[in-house]
């Protein structure tokens, strides 16, 4: 995701438009930074991330927005989907995959574990961190995702790994035209554990 920094008078407009009178002390316009990603499934909103440098440790928000109305990321679908709802979501073969990382990058899955999807091997976490066995079974093993258009229903049928608990899991994935995520089947690929150490190579 390709993050640009705002510029002085915007990111006064933008702090101005997401504090409130619980908040008006959370974020400054002098030790405050926004920055803003164009995201490939929305036609006019994007997403900005409002970062206040003046606590230790800092913090950041997230927000999506048509640059009026500000949604603030919670954690839940919530906000998605009340934003796809305005029809401001536009899915397609060749985006449908990033909006799936967004979503699960926001949102989690439903026990409340992080999610990473995995387009390409190359991007997975702790790559560095694998023995020779362990790296050599993720890249022989790796699936690349496969994504269908079901016209009957209006939807997204997709297959791809995801990163959960430091398991590959191979997941089929439903996703209706207004963005609704459903995960119909899941199966770990334990021959992909991600942390093996040394000690336990086989031989």
């Amino acid at each position: 995701m390709h993050w640009q920094r705002l510029d002085r008078d915007n990111t006064i407009k933008v702090i101005d438009s997401v504090k409130s009178d619980e908040n008006a002390g959370m974020f400054s316009h002098t030790t405050s930074e926004v920055k803003q990603a164009r995201l490939s499934f929305y036609k006019e909103n994007s997403l900005y991330k409002v970062t206040n440098f003046a606590s230790l440790p800092s913090f950041t928000f997230e927000f999506l927005s048509d640059g009026k109305f500000f949604h603030y990321l919670d954690g839940t679908e919530t906000p998605i989907y009340t934003v796809n709802d305005k029809g401001q979501l536009t899915l397609d073969a060749h985006n449908v995959l990033d909006y799936l990382d967004f979503y699960f990058g926001q949102v989690g899955n439903e026990d409340g574990d992080d999610v990473i999807v995995i387009t390409n091997p190359h991007d997975m976490p702790s790559l560095d961190s694998l023995n020779m066995w362990a790296h050599d079974s993720l890249f022989n093993n790796f699936k690349a995702p496969e994504v269908h258009y079901d016209k009957d229903y209006d939807m997204y049928e997709v297959e791809v790994d995801l990163y959960i608990q430091s398991q590959i899991v191979r997941t089929k994935l439903q996703i209706s035209a207004k963005g609704r995520v459903q995960i119909k089947e899941q199966k770990k690929e334990t021959q992909q554990v991600m942390v093996t150490p040394a000690a336990e190579q086989p031989i």
